[in-house]
């Protein structure tokens, strides 16, 4: 059960016209689009439409949909390294918002016809090296220095996706289609960029979640972990965080054994600071 979130139309209709996927007729603002359980969604230009059509998308199904769907934001990007050309695809390992400096960091793709990875930063507004008439933010070549990947898109997807989803469920693919030379491409460009990577790519995003059919983490390691430390008496957003956070782990390293805190301290914890430092300091051991 596959979703994909574009930001215009001309990168969705190669997908729209490979799937031969139909309107789906909701009372929501944004454009929707399924064939049998694959779903494309237009969110329009900008984070704050992306996160908007996240948003209304995921209130449209019931949570157990939600824990099995992929969810990618493919598009195209301006590449700030003039070695890399047009219609080069990229996974993207990170996410900064150029306004706000927030970093994000969605799961990495370990397996993909498309090896390639970078990271990407989100604008508010178009960005050009050069001054044009076009209303382009301009940057010089020190502004860009950590830049690789520009686009509008990124960090709202992910913050809102990141919300509704497993991390782990949430991919971000851009394609290169410029050099941030201040010109908007034509929508037939857009198409034709899209076109040359969407195949490989279509097998990849149909393909079920690995976890989806057999998910022992939550069959049994969960339920074991839980046994242990629900003494604790975690508030729904502690728990919900330290779940996402021991599923990462067990995603991440499938044959290590996953990180224990000293559980002989559980019954000694009382206060909610004592039990905010016990949860933090056991998930710092899962993200190194």
């Amino acid at each position: 059960m596959p979703s994909l979130f574009f930001a215009v139309l001309s990168e969705a209709k190669p997908w729209i016209q490979k799937t031969n996927a139909k309107p789906v007729h909701h009372s929501g603002k944004f454009r929707i689009y399924k064939k049998d359980s694959m779903y494309i969604i237009i969110s329009g230009i900008g984070k704050i439409a992306m996160a908007l059509a996240v948003s209304e998308f995921a209130h449209l199904l019931p949570k157990e949909e939600r824990d099995e769907m992929k969810v990618w934001n493919l598009g195209i990007v301006g590449s700030n390294q003039p070695n890399w050309k047009v219609g080069d695809f990229f996974w993207i390992h990170k996410i900064t918002d150029f306004v706000t400096g927030k970093d994000y960091y969605p799961e990495r793709m370990t397996s993909s016809v498309f090896p390639m990875e970078t990271n990407l930063t989100t604008f508010d507004r178009p960005v050009s090296k050069t001054k044009t008439e076009n209303q382009f933010q301009v940057f010089n070549e020190t502004d860009l220095q950590s830049v690789s990947l520009v686009d509008m898109e990124g960090s709202g997807f992910f913050e809102a996706a990141s919300l509704y989803f497993p991390l782990e469920n949430i991919s971000i693919g851009k394609v290169i289609s410029d050099h941030l030379e201040g010109n908007f491409c034509k929508p037939e460009t857009v198409e034709s960029i899209v076109t040359n990577v969407m195949e490989p790519l279509f097998f990849e995003w149909t393909t079920p979640l690995p976890w989806v059919t057999e998910d022992p983490f939550e069959t049994k390691i969960w339920p074991d972990i839980w046994k242990e430390v629900k003494e604790l008496r975690l508030t729904e957003t502690m728990k919900h965080d330290l779940k996402k956070s021991l599923r990462f782990y067990f995603l991440r390293y499938p044959n290590t054994k996953i990180p224990m805190p000293n559980l002989e301290l559980v019954p000694k914890i009382k206060s909610k600071s004592e039990v905010k430092t016990f949860v933090e300091e056991w998930k710092k051991q899962l993200h190194v």
